[in-house]
């Protein structure tokens, strides 16, 4: 678990727009945004972010993915599961900045790429393991001026 992620103040979590929520087996990811693409990038730094330690990952190049889904909650699905599936497999890249591209709510597609390097255990320390995200309780909730969106990730 995240040295920081319970003891930071809320002036931090604001900033960032994600906090990590206690669940019983697992941990819930909460961002938010002004707007649903905003909710989405931070809840992909969220899922990073529990994974290691942020602030020692570099912006050294740009890795880019596409998902769709069948459904919004199939799209924030395939979104983070892209990403994770690069972080498991070469080039075990971790992002320290995600940017949405294209997101179209029509057709449940999504392209979007993050700032970061590939994670090397000589700098980056394994702070939690997540396998999946999942479907449990998967929350978007929109609203004129802000989206939040939960996701518990398996870990």
């Amino acid at each position: 678990m995240p040295s920081t992620s319970m003891t930071e103040d809320r002036s931090e979590i604001e900033r960032r727009r994600f906090e990590y929520l206690d669940h019983p087996a697992d941990i819930q990811l909460h961002s938010w945004g002004s707007k649903i693409e905003e909710a989405f990038e931070a809840c992909l730094v969220s899922m990073f972010g529990y994974m290691t330690d942020l602030a020692k990952v570099e912006e050294q190049y740009e890795f880019y993915w596409k998902a769709s889904g069948d459904s919004m909650d199939g799209l924030l699905f395939q979104f983070l599961d892209e990403a994770l599936n690069s972080f498991h497999a070469e080039p075990c890249f971790v992002a320290k900045r995600v940017e949405i591209l294209r997101f179209d709510k029509e057709k449940f597609e999504i392209e979007f790429r993050g700032w970061g390097e590939s994670f090397d255990t000589s700098k980056h320390e394994t702070e939690a393991d997540i396998k999946s995200p999942t479907y449990s309780n998967m929350q978007i909730i929109e609203k004129p001026d802000r989206c939040d969106v939960y996701v518990i990730v398996d870990i």
